[in-house]
């Protein structure tokens, strides 16, 4: 005679990320960066899905199987070939892939307005994508530094040994 076998495959979303809290958005494309203000993220019921929305814009999400790491920190950057605006013609050879880096000054002056100077203490890049290759940056700026260490514990309770690669 078997035993009867119960399969539970639901992990237990820890009670902050259900509730959610409003984190302010940034993003950074190679020429760019965007700012989006007051996003409301929550995880939802079976710890699948991280989404935000704010009164700005739509909402978004990112399957929690695709975060391959969350990390403190992050401050706004844009690549010197766009500042410099240089053309093709004055660009160095394309024998290294280094682009080198530079703060983007009016985005960090954006953030450290609203958020005061320990920014980099306040802040989380959520990395996420298919592969290892192409990953996406999710930065996100908490209400304080406490809040940010424990959203990162948080997450890695919930997403370790969920990623499907």
């Amino acid at each position: 005679m078997t035993k009867k076998f119960e399969f539970n495959w639901q992990i237990p979303v820890p009670e902050p990320l259900l509730n959610g809290c409003v984190f302010d958005r940034w993003t950074e494309e190679k020429d760019s960066s965007d700012n989006e203000q007051n996003c409301m993220f929550k995880v939802d019921e079976y710890g699948f899905f991280i989404y935000w929305k704010s009164e700005q814009r739509d909402g978004d999400a990112i399957e929690l199987c695709q975060v391959s790491d969350i990390r403190a920190g992050g401050v706004p950057k844009v690549s010197l070939k766009s500042i410099l605006q240089l053309d093709r013609q004055n660009c160095p050879p394309a024998e290294s892939a280094y682009e080198p880096w530079q703060v983007d000054s009016r985005l960090m002056t954006t953030l450290s307005n609203k958020h005061g100077d320990n920014l980099d203490e306040k802040s989380l890049t959520i990395c996420s994508g298919t592969d290892y290759i192409n990953i996406n940056y999710q930065h996100i700026i908490c209400p304080d530094p406490d809040t940010a260490k424990v959203r990162i514990v948080l997450h890695f309770l919930l997403n370790s040994g969920n990623r499907l690669v």
